[in-house]
């Protein structure tokens, strides 16, 4: 892999705490992920969370489901995976890139959640999907939540509806949320088009939309029975 997005310091201090402010509805995102892994994995599945951060992707599915899945995290930042190990002990964690996986055992199921804007388009971003699709099993799924790039012509509106949202519903002060907007803009975000492009040459051969809130949304992909 190339560039590889580390959070360290402060940032891996307080991602947890922080990410609930970011991204619209994300605890609803976070409910839809466990309800979707419900559905897909099988008892006793193996699930890989790739880019997993502190391990609360799965807090919400380790609420229902405590015993049901085996499950592998893995982030490239080690004060990240410090925390996730303090927080989920019924989660085997790994501070690693995909790639540095080993092929076998492979996964019936994989997340990637709000990790691939970090990524450029110019081969780091398939990359990854590739990494993660050799990783599966066959009819295995990808969920994928991520920002996305709007059409040109919704920018603004979409600029002024985040805004709002944030300002209203998530306490941001406008200064701070300014200066966070500025970073959203410079994500390597990429148009529903491309994704599917993305997902098509990574091998996937089914991918369904899941979730699509403002410049956030969801995709499920499935590699071939």
């Amino acid at each position: 892999m190339g560039h590889v997005e580390r959070f360290e310091g402060e940032r891996a201090q307080i991602y947890e705490r922080r990410i609930g402010k970011m991204i619209p509805f994300y605890d609803g995102i976070m409910e839809l992920v466990a309800t979707e892994l419900l559905a897909i994995t099988p008892e006793s599945g193996n699930i890989l969370s790739v880019g997993c951060g502190t391990g609360g992707d799965f807090k919400n599915l380790l609420k229902i489901a405590p015993e049901r899945f085996s499950i592998t995290g893995i982030d490239p930042s080690p004060e990240m995976i410090e925390q996730a190990i303090r927080k989920y002990d019924k989660i085997h964690f790994e501070c690693k890139t995909v790639d540095q996986l080993p092929l076998e055992p492979k996964f019936h199921s994989a997340t990637l959640l709000l990790v691939l804007h970090f990524l450029n388009d110019e081969g780091e971003k398939l990359s990854l999907l590739k990494e993660i699709y050799d990783r599966l099993q066959p009819g295995g799924n990808l969920i994928l939540f991520d920002l996305f790039k709007s059409m040109p012509e919704e920018d603004d509106t979409l600029y002024s509806y985040v805004k709002s949202y944030l300002l209203n519903f998530k306490g941001w002060e406008e200064e701070a949320l300014n200066q966070y907007l500025k970073r959203f803009y410079e994500l390597h975000r990429i148009p529903e088009s491309r994704y599917l492009e993305l997902f098509k040459e990574a091998g996937f051969f089914k991918v369904q939309r899941k979730f699509q809130a403002f410049h956030v949304g969801g995709w499920m992909a499935t590699k071939k029975a």
